[in-house]
C-alpha cells in the first residue's frame, strides 16, 4: 500500500501534512484539495488512494473538518487506508508495548465504527476503506455494533443499515494477524475478496514468512488464495 498519499498528524495541531513519495507538503493541503482538486498532485500523479492515521492528534476521522478530503476521494472513487497511530487513552499503554500490541488495534476499530455510525461511509459511497491489522477487532465485534444499532436511537441517526453491512461491503482488511483462525473469521465475515495480504514488515513484529504460513494454514480455495495474495490489491489499485 505504498502507492498513495500519507496524511500525517503534525506534532502540535490537528492539521495534516502530506507525504507523496517522501516529499512533504504544508498543512494548507486540505484547503487546496477541497478548493482545487484538479490541480493537486493526487490528480496529476494518478494515485489511487491515501493512507490516513486512525486519528489526527485525538480528532476522530469522522470529524467534519476532514470531509473535504472525503468529498474529493469520493469523486475520484479512491481508497483510504487507515493505519493506527498513538491511540486515544495512550497514557494507559506506556508499559509492555501495550500501545502497538493492543492500543493500535482498538484505535482502528474505534475509527471504523465512528466512521460508520457518523454516516461518513454512507455519505461517500464511492470510497473503499481499508483497515490494517485485520480490522483490529471489527470482525469479532461487528455483531455487537449491530445490537447497538437496534438498541440505541443515536446509532440509527445517520445510517439506514446495520453497521456490519457497511463493514462487509465498503471495507477491506489486510491480513496482519498471523492466526489462521482469526483470518478465517475475517474471511467468513467479509469474504475472501475483501482481504489483502499484509505482513507488517519491517516492523519488529512483522514477518513475510509468517504471513505466508498463516495463509497456508487458512487453506482457502486456490482462487481465493490468489486473490488475497495479490488479485484484490491489483483490483483496488487499478492494475
Amino acid at each position: 500500500m505504498s502507492t498513495g498519499v500519507n496524511i500525517l498528524g503534525t506534532g502540535g495541531s490537528a492539521m495534516p501534512i502530506i507525504d507523496i513519495h517522501n516529499h512533504f507538503y504544508p498543512p494548507a493541503y486540505l484547503e487546496a484539495l477541497a478548493s482545487h482538486p484538479g490541480n493537486v498532485q493526487v490528480t496529476q500523479l494518478g494515485l489511487r488512494g491515501a493512507m490516513l492515521f486512525s486519528n489526527v492528534n485525538g480528532v476522530a476521522l469522522a470529524d467534519r473538518r476532514f470531509w473535504p478530503v472525503y468529498e474529493v476521494a469520493n469523486e475520484r472513487g479512491a481508497f483510504l487506508y487507515i493505519h493506527p497511530t498513538s491511540p486515544v487513552g495512550v497514557e494507559a499503554m506506556t508499559e509492555y508495548w501495550l500501545m502497538p500490541l493492543v492500543g493500535f488495534l482498538f484505535d482502528t476499530t474505534l475509527a471504523a465504527a465512528h466512521l460508520v455510525f457518523a454516516g461518513v461511509v454512507e455519505r461517500f459511497p464511492r470510497i473503499q476503506w481499508v483497515l490494517s491489522h485485520l480490522g483490529g477487532a471489527v470482525p469479532y465485534l461487528a455483531e455487537r455494533l449491530d445490537r447497538g444499532f437496534y438498541a440505541f436511537r443515536e446509532c440509527r441517526q445517520h445510517i439506514e443499515r446495520p453497521p456490519s453491512e457497511y463493514l462487509k461491503d465498503r471495507f477491506l482488511y489486510d491480513t496482519v494477524n498471523f492466526d489462521a483462525r482469526a483470518l478465517g473469521l475475517a474471511m467468513e465475515f467479509a469474504g475472501a475478496d475483501r482481504l489483502l495480504a499484509g505482513s507488517d514488515y519491517p516492523h519488529q513484529i512483522g514477518s513475510i514468512p509468517r504471513m505466508l504460513e498463516s495463509l497456508r494454514e487458512l487453506r482457502p480455495p486456490a482462487a481465493d488464495g490468489e486473490a488475497i495474495l495479490g488479485g484484490n490489491a491489483a483490483r483496488l489499485l487499478g492494475l
